[in-house]
C-alpha cells in the first residue's frame, strides 16, 4: 500500500510518527489520512488517499486541526541534517564513546536517548558525532572568493562622512587662518 511506503520514506528522512501532528518533523496516519509537518513549511499538510492515489492535499491548522486550503503539491525536506537510521545511530554511539569515554547509564542522558532512537530537542549540537568529518560553506567556494560584510556598511558610511566633514572643516579653518594672516600682513 502506498501509505505504508510513504511512512517508511518519512521515517528514513527522520520524521517521527505521532498521534497528532503538532510540530515540524512529525507525521501521523489515521486510516486513509496522512498528516505531516515538513521542515521549512509554515503549515502542516493532510494527504487524503483513495486506494493507492492521493485524492487531495490540504493545509491545516495545528491547534484546531481544521483544513485551511487545498493545494496541488508540496516539497518535503528531510527532518534532520544527519542520518537517523540504525547505521547513523551506531556511528554516533561509537563517536560518542571515542570522544567522551565513559557512558552514563541514566535514561535521560543524550547517549541513551539517541541509542533508543529518540531524537531530542537540540540534537543538532551533537551533529559532528554523526559524521566522520564536517564541512562548511567555505569548503565549497573557490580559494580566491571575495567576501563583503554588508552588516556594518551604514555605520562605516556615517563614520566616513563625519571624518570627511571634520577634514573639510579643518581645511576651511586653515584657509580662514591663512586669509586672516595675509589680511593682517597687508594692513601692517
Amino acid at each position: 500500500m502506498v501509505i505504508d511506503k510513504m511512512r517508511l520514506q518519512l521515517e528514513a528522512a527522520g520524521y517521527r510518527a505521532v498521534e497528532q501532528v503538532l510540530e515540524h518533523g512529525e507525521y501521523a496516519v489515521r486510516g486513509a489520512l496522512l498528516d505531516l509537518f515538513p521542515m521549512g513549511s509554515a503549515v502542516p499538510f493532510r494527504l487524503d488517499f483513495f486506494d493507492d492515489e492521493i485524492d487531495s492535499i490540504r493545509t491545516f491548522d495545528v491547534d484546531t486541526q481544521r483544513t485551511l486550503d487545498e493545494i496541488s503539491s508540496i516539497n518535503l525536506l528531510p527532518a534532520h541534517e544527519f542520518p537517523t537510521d540504525d547505521k547513523g545511530i551506531e556511528f554516533f554511539r561509537a563517536q560518542f564513546r571515542e570522544t567522551f569515554g565513559e557512558i552514563r547509564r541514566d535514561p535521560e542522558h543524550i547517549y541513551q536517548q539517541i541509542s533508543k532512537g529518540t531524537l531530542i530537542s537540540g540534537i543538532e549540537y551533537w551533529q559532528p558525532l554523526f559524521f566522520s568529518e564536517m564541512a562548511t560553506l567555505f569548503d565549497y567556494l573557490p580559494e580566491q572568493t571575495l567576501f563583503v560584510d554588508m552588516e556594518n556598511n551604514q555605520m562605516q558610511g556615517e563614520r566616513f562622512f563625519i571624518k570627511m566633514q571634520n577634514s573639510v572643516m579643518s581645511n576651511v579653518k586653515w584657509i580662514q587662518c591663512v586669509r586672516f594672516y595675509r589680511l593682517k600682513k597687508i594692513m601692517a
